[in-house]
């Protein structure tokens, strides 16, 4: 806890604002590029693969305009769960920002490991969010990178997720590319 009239906070409290996101208890932006390069060293003296999805709830902003900003929250709750459902236990699901979210998937066997998750968060996603006593139908789209191929940084990797997730909009969403 923090005693603000005398600036002393607790090293949990501390922890927690800087490494988490506050709405979805998921890890932040900061703790996933400390994770994603902690794969990525891991991963080039094991010479294994390390996956990196980049998500987007698609026509979020809809819910926010027309249900309320208290609606749209709950929504993103919902699909960090989902999206924590789905994951195994070494892998990191983190909150990016506005209805974004990252996943770094390290020791990942084969690509097709990852066409595999992807297609079930899109599973996950098919069951409507039950919103203020509404049922809200949303969906995702997905963007894959794989380390080395596609990158050798966390940034070359973001940068090549990113523009997947562009290109499974394009196509359409409710898909990954």
């Amino acid at each position: 806890e923090c005693d603000w009239s005398s600036d002393v906070c607790s090293s949990d409290l501390i922890h927690s604002v800087a490494y988490f996101d506050q709405l979805t208890a998921l890890p932040n932006r900061m703790l996933f590029t400390e994770r994603m390069r902690a794969a990525l060293g891991e991963a080039s003296k094991t010479r294994q693969l390390v996956g990196l999805m980049m998500i987007d709830l698609d026509r979020f902003n809809s819910v926010n305009e027309t249900l309320g900003h208290a609606a749209g929250d709950a929504l993103l709750r919902g699909a960090a769960s989902r999206l924590v459902e789905c994951m195994r236990s070494a892998d990191t699901v983190a909150r990016m920002g506005g209805d974004e979210f990252a996943l770094v998937l390290p020791n990942v066997s084969a690509r097709g490991d990852l066409d595999i998750a992807a297609a079930k968060i899109l599973a996950a996603f098919a069951p409507p969010f039950s919103i203020d006593n509404q049922e809200l139908f949303v969906s995702v789209s997905i963007g894959i990178a794989v380390y080395p191929a596609d990158g050798a940084t966390t940034e070359e990797l973001i940068k090549f997720a990113d523009t997947a997730l562009y290109q499974a909009k394009a196509a359409g969403r409710n898909t990954f590319q």
